[in-house]
Order: C-alpha cells, then sequence, then structure tokens
C-alpha cells in the first residue's frame, strides 16, 4: 500500500498490484481530496475507472474535460493520459480500480472489446457500483481468508454492472431521469443509523463516525446541503413519527412512549409532538381532532 502524500489530500491511499494472484487488478484505492486538489497527466496498463462518492471532480483526457458529478463513473483508457486538467477541483471523495480487462477471461475481453468501440467517457447513475468498489478496497486491506476469490467475484458483478449501465445507454435511456440515489454514501449511511436508533438522541460525533466523514461541523454541513435540514431536526421528527403510530397501540401511554422514543420526560415529549403534528400525544392516542391531525400531516408532505 502506498499512502498518498499531498498537502491538497486530507486523506488517501493507493494499492499497486493489490493481489498476487490476480494481476488483472492493475490498483485500486480511495482518497477524500481538499479543495485544490490537483492531479499531474499520468496513465496506466489498463482501463481505470473512477467512481465519485461526493462533491465535483474535473477530468482532463484526449483533449477534451469533464466535470464529474457524485454517482458518476468516470473512465480512462490504457495508456491514455488524464489528469485534472488546469483548474483544480473542488473538496471531493473518489474510489477507483485499474483493471486489465483484456486479462480478466472472456467477460473482461468482452466489455474491453465494447469500451474501445463506444469510448463513453461519464457514466452517469451508478450508485449501485458504489458499495462493490468500496468492497473490492475493503478485501484488498484486511487481507482475509479466500481474499482472491473474494475480489474475483466483486470484479465480475462490476462488469456486469458497468455493461448494464451501456446497455441502457444503448437502449435510448441516455438522456431520461436516472434512477440514482438522492444521497451520498455517508449520508446514507447516516440516515440508515438514525433509522435503527429510534430510542434515544445520537450524538454527532457518533453518526459522523458512521458516515465516515471527517469531522462533525463538514458532516453537518454535508447532511443539510443533502437532506435539506439538520441532523438533529431529521432525527426528531422521525423519532416523533415513530411515536405516533406507537400512540394507537394500547401497550403505549403517554408516559411511556416518551421514555421508549429517548425524550427527557412527558411534557418535553408534548411540546414536541404538538408542535409538530398540531395536537397533544393525548389527544392523539384518543382520536380527538383526526382532522386537525390529517391537515397537519398533509402540510408538512406537500
Amino acid at each position: 500500500m502506498r499512502v498518498l502524500r499531498d498537502p491538497r489530500l486530507i486523506s488517501g491511499f493507493i494499492y499497486e498490484q493489490p493481489a498476487d494472484d490476480l494481476p488483472a487488478l492493475t490498483h485500486c484505492g480511495e482518497a477524500l481530496c481538499g479543495t485544490g486538489h490537483h492531479m499531474k497527466p499520468h496513465e496506466h496498463t489498463g482501463f481505470e475507472f473512477m467512481y465519485l462518492s461526493r462533491g465535483q471532480a474535473r477530468w482532463r483526457a484526449g483533449g477534451q474535460t469533464l466535470v464529474q458529478q457524485p454517482g458518476e463513473l468516470y473512465l480512462a483508457y490504457p495508456r491514455e493520459r488524464h489528469g485534472t486538467g488546469a483548474k483544480r477541483n473542488t473538496e471531493n471523495q473518489q474510489l477507483w480500480v485499474g483493471l486489465d480487462l483484456d486479462a480478466f477471461g472472456a467477460d473482461g475481453r468482452r466489455l474491453a472489446a465494447r469500451l474501445r468501440r463506444d469510448h463513453p467517457r461519464i457514466l452517469r447513475g451508478c450508485d449501485n457500483i458504489e458499495p462493490v468498489l468500496r468492497a473490492v478496497v475493503r478485501q484488498v486491506v484486511t487481507k482475509q481468508p479466500r481474499r482472491t476469490a473474494a475480489i474475483r467475484s466483486l470484479l465480475r458483478t462490476f462488469l456486469v454492472l458497468v455493461e448494464q449501465k451501456l446497455d441502457t445507454v444503448d437502449a435510448g435511456a441516455a438522456n431520461a431521469e436516472e434512477p440514482v440515489l438522492p444521497h451520498s454514501y455517508g449520508v446514507r449511511q447516516a440516515l440508515a443509523f438514525l433509522a435503527r436508533n429510534l430510542q434515544r438522541r445520537v450524538p454527532l460525533r457518533d453518526l459522523a463516525a458512521v458516515a465516515t466523514v471527517r469531522s462533525v461541523p463538514h458532516f453537518c454541513a454535508q447532511f443539510q446541503r443533502e437532506v435539506g435540514v439538520s441532523p438533529a431536526a431529521y432525527h426528531l421528527q422521525a423519532r416523533l413519527e415513530a411515536a405516533r403510530l406507537a400512540l394507537r397501540q394500547p401497550a403505549f401511554d403517554v408516559t411511556n412512549t416518551a421514555q421508549h422514543f429517548g425524550f427527557s420526560s412527558s411534557q418535553h415529549f408534548g411540546t414536541q409532538f404538538r408542535r409538530a403534528f398540531g395536537v397533544t400525544p393525548g389527544q392523539w392516542r384518543r382520536g380527538a381532532d383526526r382532522g386537525c391531525c390529517r391537515n397537519s400531516t398533509a402540510q408538512e408532505t406537500d
């Protein structure tokens, strides 16, 4: 492993020839790049696939400069010099893998021929590729038993997903709305963690750790930008929604509902509930003013 050293890199590493018994995998890595990151023109013996999980990245190759957005896969071709170009990038997070497709069996040779023929540069809506690339990097880093078999299987999945995306483009859907996930990997991880922890308040440092973000302020800014509200406001609303459903069950009264969902007191729970839904928890539980509750919910949804 080679740790990337650059004043414009927050963190990063690259593995050259990460699996001795799988020479078709030429390199892989990940980097969190700070504002002003610049990469000099360079080349590889095989194809390089670069996935952007957040931020923007500007790449230049073949006399063409393109801006890559989150969820997109950028392709650099064998022996093709590529870099960030004259302009420096904003802060972004990248995953990449280098493959000698011609040495990766019939599937690899078929994809290589197709890429050389059509020469796509950016594939959009590739969010389902991110977890596969992360799994490849994890297998490389941890060196678990049967590692090569796992990496080979993951790379086959990666090739299928790339071909699937190319099929979509060939079918004439290139200009259609892409079915992409709305949030970056880190925010998706945080949202899932919050959904699993509705019974307590979650410290921001725990959320930032789950999201693998370098600092709490950075995570809060990213979450607000992508979700539209702060992590605390989002989690409070999710806990209140779960509490509202629980109050319809006979086993839950106002007091134990407040305790179950991590509110400091019944009074605090009642204040937050009324602010969110326009009625008190007791009124909701008794079924009073249901029309008011429905109107309140509809207004929040619009």
